[in-house]
């Protein structure tokens, strides 16, 4: 009697601690996400400056709308070297406006046109809708495509509707963040801050999903007309599997 209690009492015991170490690993997969990705976000780059729209005005040398616009260049790396693995697609969606700012209307372009000129024909504004690459030869931004080894792709975050630049002196116009001033545009007034989901997902059909947030646009971009930002440090973003 005392044998079988003993047996009975050692198998609780055991499914217990088994039990135990299956909570433990889900609770650290939940916290620390996938630790061998065969691709990762190795860097991104954020350019912040000016565009303008020159519109027709008989009384005015210069009529321009202003829009101040950030570029995102995420690059790709294959993390596992010698693995035949490849890109099949990287999806981005759920992008949400955490922060919006107190001037200008934000719109999400999806790159159209050629390096020279990535968004000239941009129209479209994918702020509640997905931008999707494949997987390809080589990176072609205009064609949503990158390299299925790895490689660039990018899409922007525009802010419009910040005002109209005015002037009747006869002098080149530099579209750069200097602009802002001349409308009496702050920082503080422009600052946003934007998260998205990337979904990247291989050859063999397995998905992988993290969060990125941003803060835009980079902080010196009125005074120093067009600024950059290298962000490489990506510790907080934790990537799962996920079924599709």
């Amino acid at each position: 009697m005392k044998k079988n209690l003993f047996k009975r009492c050692l198998f609780i015991a055991v499914l217990i601690i088994l039990l135990m170490i299956v909570i433990s690993i889900i609770i650290r997969y939940d916290v620390e996400g996938e630790k061998r990705l065969p691709f990762s976000v190795a860097k991104i780059l954020l350019v912040s400056t000016v565009d303008g729209n020159v519109m027709d005005d008989p009384n005015n040398i210069w009529n321009i709308g202003i829009t101040q616009v950030n570029d995102v260049y995420m690059y790709i790396n294959q993390t596992i070297k010698d693995d035949d693995t490849t890109i099949k697609e990287i999806k981005f969606e759920n992008f949400i406006i955490k922060k919006e700012p107190q001037k200008g209307t934000i719109r999400l372009l999806r790159p159209t046109g050629e390096l020279s000129n990535l968004y000239t024909y941009s129209q479209q504004d994918y702020l509640n809708e997905s931008i999707t690459y494949l997987g390809g030869a080589i990176d072609d931004m205009k064609s949503l495509e990158i390299g299925n080894k790895g490689g660039v792709l990018g899409f922007r975050f525009s802010l419009e509707d910040l005002g109209t630049f005015i002037s009747n002196e006869n002098q080149e116009i530099t579209y750069d963040g200097k602009l802002l001033s001349n409308l009496g545009v702050n920082l503080e007034e422009i600052q946003f801050d934007v998260s998205f989901d990337i979904i990247l997902t291989t050859s063999n059909n397995i998905s992988y999903k993290g969060n990125i947030s941003l803060s835009l646009p980079i902080d010196n971009v009125i005074e120093e007309g067009s600024s950059s930002k290298e962000i490489t440090d990506f510790s907080n973003v934790i990537f799962k599997r996920i079924q599709k």
